[in-house]
């Protein structure tokens, strides 16, 4: 299958991309390269893919329709799967304009060239911040998502609601895939796991945002992609999933089994709360598994250990900023 991947220099856009080549398929990596993360962990991540005759990458923002339409006559990929996106709740606060048009501008870009250029499928990523005030555990897909808590989770929904539309009027099969904490190698410094592996390096106390009971459904990047190419193998006219672990750990927690594999003792340090911060996600994925025959097969400590063993042998690249 020809696959185009928007946000392919990403965490889960990498990712994805390898295991669709290791696969066969043939694929176009489309990403801005907008340096949120540290200098050269974009191109890092997508060495291994650049040396394959299958794989070719544009350099291109999903917000301009030209070069989106560009990308896609020119490769004429079956199946589009958009994972352009910038989950910063702190950036998208102080930048709420910015987080809107990413999100939302992006997500109808995408779905319009698809539909204009005859692409039979897209894969829209989405996040289980679009759950928000939800005191409704496990979340499911029918679940009300209209109580946002962040810029992010609104601007999110708001794609999400644009993709509806669009889709009741294209032969285009669009399924929205909300993803809940995705962790792994070669994932941001900002992020959860990353933060906590650093502060362990250094034998210094493990930050944790809020007292540490807040709750997050963690599913590890592997996990993710599987669910990926599941709904590529079964295209559906319109549908919600979401994908998660289907269970969920506290920060504290999660911060205990670093600490742990890491072989150091235990202490954290609370900062405050993040605004837009969700109290608790849960995934429920009854669903993904009737649709599509999805379920995490990673538990949460082999996750951690996974990420800490690639930490310890990763490349300079991504070594660099825990100096």
């Amino acid at each position: 299958m020809r696959i185009l991947v928007t946000g392919a220099a990403g965490f889960l856009g990498a990712r994805l991309t390898e295991v669709l080549l290791q696969g066969g398929h043939h694929l176009c990596g489309f990403d801005v390269f907008d340096r949120e993360e540290p200098d050269g962990w974009q191109e890092a991540r997508l060495r291994e893919a650049q040396a394959n005759e299958r794989f070719r990458l544009v350099k291109g923002d999903v917000t301009v329709a030209g070069e989106v339409e560009e990308a896609i006559s020119n490769f004429r990929p079956a199946a589009v799967v958009h994972l352009a996106s910038r989950r910063n709740l702190v950036w998208a606060e102080e930048n709420p304009e910015a987080c809107l048009k990413l999100h939302l501008d992006g997500a109808a870009t995408v779905m319009l060239a698809c539909r204009k250029l005859n692409v039979s499928q897209v894969v829209l990523g989405s996040s289980a911040h679009v759950y928000g005030g939800s005191r409704r555990y496990p979340y499911g897909e029918h679940d009300p998502a209209d109580q946002p808590l962040s810029v992010v989770g609104a601007a999110l929904r708001s794609a999400e609601l644009c993709a509806h539309a669009i889709a009741l009027r294209s032969p285009v099969n669009t399924t929205v895939v909300r993803f809940f904490s995705v962790y792994g190698p070669r994932q941001a410094p900002r992020c959860l796991l990353p933060s906590l592996a650093a502060a362990a390096s250094r034998r210094v106390a493990l930050p944790v945002f809020g007292d540490g009971t807040a709750g997050r459904d963690m599913i590890f990047v592997d996990d993710a992609v599987v669910g990926i190419l599941r709904v590529l193998d079964r295209p559906a006219p319109w549908r919600v999933l979401n994908l998660g672990s289907g269970s969920t750990t506290t920060l504290a927690q999660v911060a205990e089994q670093v600490a742990w594999l890491s072989n150091v003792t235990l202490s954290i340090d609370h900062l405050p709360v993040r605004p837009g911060e969700m109290p608790q996600t849960y995934a429920d994925i009854k669903l993904a598994e009737d649709c599509i025959g999805f379920s995490a097969s990673v538990s949460l400590e082999d996750g951690i250990r996974r990420y800490l063993d690639w930490l310890q042998d990763s490349p300079p690249v991504f070594r660099t900023w825990m100096l």
